[in-house]
């Protein structure tokens, strides 16, 4: 895939070259001026939009169910760690990536997966097994520079940063969404057992957040075909939008199928 800019280019392009007609030599050059300013208004325009919905989701933060098992908010009994949760991810999946879009997505699951594993007492070295792999193969700088912030939100504001500087905000997208897509997922599970430590506003924050990344992936979905796909996968999450705890249970139980739908396309 090519950068994301290149592609806004070509678009434009395209659509401005639909006039057609031979036109003398200085109208041409005219022309041209002008395509060089549309497409870089174009762009500016998205990338407005798109800095606007990250920042908007850096803001609007909530603790993810990894971190709501940490702070001890989820807790299972012993009888309950003996019931291996099944719908988790394989490690193995990781092998089926191909593209460097699935590697992204695949690489957000699995980390999602991770937590939840532990909770279980599952064994979670082929996780981190999986995730290493895939981040070498990736072999983006902006994980590394990610990781080393301190906090969530400098974390995802670093990650973004660099993504974009690098061309690869698309893939910083489809991260976003597969890593959010398979929380959404993983809650819909055990609504009870993994919405518990969660408030109103929390709540609020993560329908919040899908509702930006459905936003951003259609954006960018005009210029990308890969993103198409993407963005057909997201349509069921549009159902998602509660915001209080009581109403996001009773969503998540009524669109368990959608919701496992959409996970399973980012798997293909």
């Amino acid at each position: 895939m090519k950068k994301f800019t290149l592609a806004i280019v070509a678009f434009a392009a395209m659509v401005l070259a639909s006039c057609g007609g031979s036109k003398p030599q200085q109208e041409v050059a005219d022309q041209d001026t002008t395509k060089t300013f549309e497409q870089a208004q174009l762009e500016a325009s998205v990338k407005m939009h798109l800095d606007s919905l990250s920042t908007q989701i850096n803001e609007k933060q909530f603790a993810a169910i990894e971190e709501n098992i940490k702070a001890g908010k989820i807790k299972l009994s012993a009888e309950e760690k003996k019931v291996k949760p099944t719908y988790l991810l394989s490690p193995a999946v990781s092998a089926n990536a191909t593209s460097i879009g699935q590697k992204y997505a695949i690489m957000a699951m699995l980390t999602a997966d991770k937590e939840v594993a532990a909770l279980y007492d599952m064994e979670i070295s082929g996780y981190d097994e999986a995730v290493s792999k895939l981040i070498a193969e990736i072999n983006d700088p902006a994980i590394k520079k990610a990781n080393e912030a301190e906090t969530k939100a400098e974390k995802n504001k670093v990650l973004y940063k660099e993504m974009e500087a690098e061309g690869r905000i698309n893939f910083y997208w489809i991260m976003t969404s597969a890593a959010t897509v398979e929380t959404v997922y993983v809650l819909s599970q055990n609504v009870e057992k993994f919405c518990a430590g969660y408030t109103d506003d929390q709540v609020a924050n993560i329908t919040f957040r899908i509702f930006c990344i459905i936003d951003a992936i259609e954006q960018l979905s005009v210029y990308d075909p890969q993103i198409v796909g993407i963005a057909e996968a997201l349509n069921p999450l549009k159902n998602l939008n509660a915001i209080t705890l009581a109403d996001f249970k009773k969503e998540l139980a009524a669109s368990k199928e959608q919701i496992e739908a959409s996970r399973a396309a980012f798997l293909k």
